[in-house]
């Protein structure tokens, strides 16, 4: 089954410290099993949520904040059981790379692309793409046969963007806020708006929530969302599974969205 996991739905470092949500990051099983930004309780969330970590074949770290780059380590560790074994590849935003020791580099094929690159992971290709007013970051869009996977990471809204958020099945936003609250470096409701009625995706996920988002309720706001977009609006939950084979959702985050 081709799927998306999500490990954790928490951004911003006092979600992070509470772990109101986790922060664990996004499992993808598509072509190739990746791991997208491990930030804290990766392993253990992974383990939590039935994914075998020594099955992966990459992490992607999209940039240098704790919440998405910390727990990349130990997840080289598990991926090459214990280091033992050269395999699978560190995906990383190049000023991001330094974070990582040259003994856990070692272990696994490192990839350090430019936006607007374009790489394979074994059979899946992937095209590193843009953000914007964010400290150096970069976003994924993964084409599997299951449909375009994109994924925004941490970014502000530009019109730049957009072209690389169409034609996706499912986007996946880092959507921090709620509406009425801006953060010139992140993405809230009122922008992700915008996002959903240019970019017109199958399915757009809204996850990484802050406390305010959290405070005024991640559900509630994607059905605001929804309700101005046109745009089928899900707002993960933790441990939620997305079925790619028919667009379900399964597990802790079940939210009998698909209607």
């Amino acid at each position: 089954m081709a799927s998306i996991t999500f490990l954790g739905t928490g951004g911003g470092r006092f979600v992070v410290l509470s772990q109101r949500r986790y922060s664990g990051g996004i499992w993808l099983d598509l072509e190739s099993r990746i791991l997208l930004d491990p930030g804290p309780g990766a392993l253990i969330r992974t383990l939590e949520f039935n994914m075998n970590p020594e099955k992966l074949d990459a992490l992607f770290v999209s940039h240098r904040h704790l919440d998405h780059y910390s727990d990349a380590e130990v997840m080289i560790e598990a991926m090459t059981h214990g280091t033992k074994k050269k395999r699978g590849s560190l995906v990383i935003e190049r000023n991001t790379l330094p974070y990582i020791s040259e003994y856990h580099r070692k272990a696994v094929n490192v990839l350090v692309p430019m936006a607007g690159d374009e790489f394979w992971i074994n059979k899946l290709r992937v095209q590193a793409i843009p953000t914007v007013g964010h400290v150096n970051s970069l976003g994924f869009r993964f084409h599997s046969k299951n449909g375009t996977v994109t994924y925004s990471s941490d970014t502000n809204l530009d019109e730049s963007l957009i072209r690389y958020y169409r034609n996706a099945r499912v986007l996946i936003l880092n959507c921090i806020s709620p509406s009425g609250t801006e953060i010139k470096t992140h993405l809230n409701v009122d922008k992700t708006i915008e996002i959903a009625l240019k970019a017109k995706p199958e399915l757009l996920v809204l996850t990484h929530f802050g406390m305010q988002m959290l405070n005024s309720n991640p559900e509630k706001e994607a059905a605001r969302v929804e309700r101005e977009s046109g745009i089928e609006t899900l707002a993960a939950r933790d441990g939620m599974t997305l079925d790619l084979d028919n667009l379900s959702g399964t597990g802790e985050g079940n939210l009998d969205w698909f209607r």
